[in-house]
């Protein structure tokens, strides 16, 4: 089942070099439809991507609560949180991969260590053809297009069969037209696995592909809604 989020009047702050503060999510209270994709949209700096990180418990609040699925993400232990975590597919504008390693190991990567029911090497070579990139499965990252390696990354976020994945810019070092199809097949696969999807992204167009689109300004947000206001 996707999963449904509830951010409870969270904030977070960052100490500055000169004394101050900067409260990058200002007293958040949002919720995000179980397997909707939406769109924090907004300007570097605007704290869309703070959100993200503290949804998927890469970061911590300083107030507030954070659920998904009805469970507090903010009162995790430390082995829960990395427990939740391994259950989330993360893409990021820098693709993460190993370079070392060949495709179908970097996308098996977030099963390490963890129970697996099936052939994991099958499994990621599905996911490998499902983005387009069967035949290069035991090619390199350093081998492949920006947009290529991105689709990488889908596939291995995907690889544990999340019930969350979160995006953060990840067309942000494409072309149009190749951000654009990755764009497309993330969706698709979104709607495939059923999966709840968010969004960090300045991009317009992502965010009219998305069902619901949320303002992020000054650490504080809109509620959700259709309209991308430019």
């Amino acid at each position: 089942m996707p999963s449904a989020i509830t951010f409870e009047r969270v904030t977070k702050k960052f100490h500055l070099g000169d004394g101050s503060w900067l409260k990058a999510a200002d007293n958040v209270s949002l919720e995000l439809g179980a397997g909707r994709r939406t769109a924090l949209v907004g300007p570097s700096g605007s704290g869309k991507s703070t959100l993200l990180h503290l949804l998927g418990a890469i970061d911590t609040p300083d107030e507030g609560v954070i659920t998904v699925d009805g469970v507090a993400v903010t009162g995790l232990s430390r082995r829960a949180a990395a427990d939740y975590r391994s259950r989330v597919g993360f893409i990021f504008q820098q693709f993460h991969l190993v370079p070392a390693l060949t495709l179908i190991d970097n996308v098996t990567a977030p099963l390490m260590g963890r129970r697996f029911a099936g052939d994991r090497r099958a499994h990621a070579r599905g996911l490998l053809e499902a983005v387009g990139l069967g035949e290069r499965a035991n090619a390199r990252p350093g081998e492949l297009s920006g947009g290529q390696q991105q689709r990488v990354a889908i596939a291995r976020a995907l690889v544990a069969s999340p019930t969350l994945i979160l995006a953060d810019e990840p067309t942000g070092n494409l072309d149009s037209v190749t951000a654009a199809e990755v764009i497309d097949l993330l969706t698709s696969l979104q709607t495939e696995y059923g999966a709840t999807l968010v969004i960090a992204t300045h991009d317009s167009g992502i965010a009219e592909s998305c069902d619901d689109v949320v303002q992020v300004r000054d650490g504080r947000v809109s509620s959700p809604g259709r309209e991308y206001v430019h």
